[in-house]
């Protein structure tokens, strides 16, 4: 899928040692798998009280290698 070629792109340039973190709203199941597939660790869920939609969303991480 293109998505996996621009994350594959982007992890290849990507630092050692770095952290890279992302959001996606929690009902969006594509996106979760997507990024749990991807050795995405969902590391915070929130109320959506912080973002502009009010939609309850997650913080993802990965750690680089």
């Amino acid at each position: 899928s293109i998505g996996q070629r621009l994350l594959d792109k982007m992890l290849a340039e990507a630092a050692a040692g770095g952290v890279l973190r992302l959001w996606t709203f929690q009902r969006n199941a594509g996106a979760r798998r997507f990024y749990e597939r991807n050795a995405f660790v969902a590391v915070e869920l929130t109320d959506g009280a912080g973002n502009e939609e009010r939609e309850p969303d997650v913080r993802y991480e990965r750690v680089l290698r």
